[in-house]
């Protein structure tokens, strides 16, 4: 635009004017400088496109849309190291599919597949301006919620359980019952990894499982 217009007012400034070259050479200057910094910039720009594209689909589960397990951890890592989330209490919540061997024996891979992504709309919906939501295992879910307290994340974590199982899930017109148990974490930021909260939430899933199993 800059060059047409330059162009478009060499030919109307006459050849004889005193000012033309000067004008001719302003021109073709501003060209080579434009022409310069398109060669350099533009493939820097693009680079960094395609780095954060590629970073994304990295740390992006392709089937849930979550983040994956490694999405997970770096994502988790930057937000408790923000110092808007230093000194305050940091909860995880672990979920698990409740019998989803079952889900896909019965009704096929299919099935379980639009299962885990019917759930994780439920967990993206319930956590997305609050927590980091992943998928980081074939039928389990983490939940990092940065500034919360033990009993609000298990609270979260109840009101999604009951969601879950009280909303219809239907495959290919087919009723399909689907639930998920929880295990929660808390400690304050800083006073333990996040392998050492994922541990601990882990081993109160254990204990939701073996009660779902039993009832």
């Amino acid at each position: 635009m800059l060059i047409q217009a330059g162009l478009l007012a060499v030919s109307i400034v006459n050849v004889n004017s005193p000012n033309y070259l000067e004008l001719l050479q302003f021109i073709l200057s501003s060209h080579l400088i434009l022409a310069t910094c398109s060669a350099l910039i533009l493939p820097y720009l693009l680079a960094s496109h395609t780095e954060y594209i590629l970073s994304g689909l990295a740390n992006t589960d392709m089937l849930s849309k979550l983040l994956n397990r490694r999405g997970f951890f770096t994502t988790s890592k930057e937000a408790l190291s923000n110092p808007e989330n230093l000194n305050k209490n940091v909860s995880i919540i672990l979920l698990d599919i409740d019998f989803f061997k079952h889900v896909n024996d019965q009704f096929g891979h299919d099935a379980g597949d639009q299962a885990i992504k019917w759930i994780s709309q439920h967990i993206k919906k319930q956590f997305i301006n609050v927590g980091i939501s992943a998928r980081i295992g074939g039928e389990e879910f983490a939940i990092l919620l940065p500034n919360s307290s033990l009993s609000e994340a298990k609270n979260n974590a109840e009101q999604l359980r009951i969601k879950i199982s009280t909303s219809p899930f239907y495959y290919q017109g087919q009723h399909i019952s689907l639930s998920v148990s929880a295990g929660v974490s808390n400690a304050l930021n800083g006073s333990k990894t996040i392998k050492e909260l994922l541990a601990y939430a882990d081993k109160r899933l254990y204990l939701a499982k073996k009660q779902a199993e039993i009832k």
